[in-house]
């Protein structure tokens, strides 16, 4: 919460150009981090030197997180794979169900705290590294979350799975926050005792149910993002998108035959490619307008103090890699409220009948100074002024928390 603004103005003197503090305009990413997810990949050994190995070779070198594939008890092998070998489990054990409730426990009890999310998926799934970074890094992982794609069972199956709520099906990818696998890892055994059906994934959800009485998240905005596209003449998902279909489509299943896992990398790998380069010719385009315009003439704050890096706000100035028309943003939104804010204040500091021209607004928030905003406007006889707004910050609290318990 801020106090009350306090103004102050300058005449217009001179202008110093001010970066911003990488010396540079760069495109926004999103913050990687290597915990945001633990991907557990149910598979066999048969499977480890063509399934595995695919989706290892592809997406999972994109991947944000961590890759391990998980197999049952058996004859030794030999890999340069990420392996797990959960004791007490058949490894041709089909359904696997008592290998995913394995999997998920030992995800809950080595690494439960070593990650932000978990996800369980077949050995026939590609996923959109990029999309999944994108859509768990815009979710609270603190608060419970059991994700993909909804299912109720076939026909003949519903009334006799034991579970009237949805559940999510295991084929296009399960996705448990971190605290809410944490509350369900120690009954999952219990579980298992009491299953009313062979599918993993029913189960799983009834488990879920019976301890949280959590459902499989229904919400419209998911819809597509978990794709299951199965025919029963090949079993398979075969690649017949077009780029620019699989943007919001977050993971592809069934691939039974593992080339399709590198034909559909190689597509994404080339729209990115695609992307990059004009990426570049947008960068081009911005340095030449930098370069020719009165931006760096005109668009920054004159004689103001040398304090954190102020942020131009005139619409015409100010340049988004991510949002087409600037002017319907959230961000430039949101910035304009400050503006309007703002500017019925700097009535009484102006001359009657005179009109303002050629506004720039700037803006720029510290703990030191609160939130200010600076003015550059001239009148139709050429004169410069620059307003100063200033809201101080209320004092900072501290409070200590108790420790987390989980």
């Amino acid at each position: 919460m801020a106090s009350q603004a306090t103004f102050k103005i300058w005449n217009y003197a001179g202008c110093r150009f001010m970066k911003n503090e990488s010396g540079h305009y760069k495109k926004y990413r999103h913050l990687d981090t290597e915990k945001l997810v633990l991907v557990g990949v149910l598979t066999t050994r048969k499977y480890l030197k063509t399934r595995a190995d695919a989706i290892y070779k592809t997406w999972g070198q994109d991947l944000t997180g961590r890759l391990v594939f998980f197999i049952g008890t058996g004859d030794d092998f030999n890999t340069s794979l990420p392996v797990v070998v959960l004791k007490n489990v058949s490894d041709d054990a089909y359904p696997p169900q008592r290998k995913c409730f394995e999997m998920l426990r030992y995800m809950s009890d080595h690494h439960g705290h070593d990650f932000h999310w978990f996800m369980r998926l077949d050995d026939d799934v590609y996923l959109n590294t990029d999309l999944l970074r994108t859509f768990l890094t815009s979710i609270n992982s603190s608060q419970h979350e059991y994700m993909g794609q909804p299912g109720t069972g076939k026909p003949r199956e519903r009334g006799h799975l034991g579970i009237n709520k949805a559940y999510c099906l295991g084929g296009p990818g399960v996705v448990l926050s971190g605290s809410l696998l944490r509350q369900v890892a120690p009954h999952l055994l219990h579980c298992l005792k009491d299953a009313a059906t062979s599918h993993e994934d029913t189960e799983l959800g009834r488990c879920i149910d019976k301890v949280t009485g959590m459902s499989c998240t229904r919400q419209k905005h998911f819809k597509g993002l978990f794709h299951a596209h199965f025919t029963e003449e090949t079993g398979a998902w075969a690649v017949r998108m077009k780029p620019d279909d699989t943007v919001k489509v977050l993971s592809f299943h069934p691939m039974k035959n593992p080339i399709y896992q590198f034909r559909l990398h190689k597509m994404f790998l080339t729209k990115r490619i695609q992307e990059e380069r004009l990426y570049k010719v947008l960068l081009e385009r911005e340095k030449s307008s930098i370069t020719t315009s009165g931006f760096v003439k005109e668009c920054n704050p004159c004689y103001v103090d040398n304090g954190e890096v102020w942020t131009c706000i005139k619409a015409s100035y100010v340049y988004s890699m991510e949002s087409a028309n600037l002017k319907d943003s959230t961000l430039h939104r949101g910035r304009n409220l400050g503006v309007v804010a703002i500017e019925p204040a700097l009535k009484p500091f102006l001359k009657n009948g005179i009109q303002l021209l050629s506004n720039i607004w700037y803006q720029r928030i510290s703990a030191l100074n609160g939130l200010e905003h600076v003015l550059v406007t001239r009148d139709v006889q050429n004169h410069y002024q620059l307003f100063r707004t200033r809201r101080q910050l209320n004092s900072i609290l501290f409070r200590e928390l108790p420790p987390r318990r989980y």
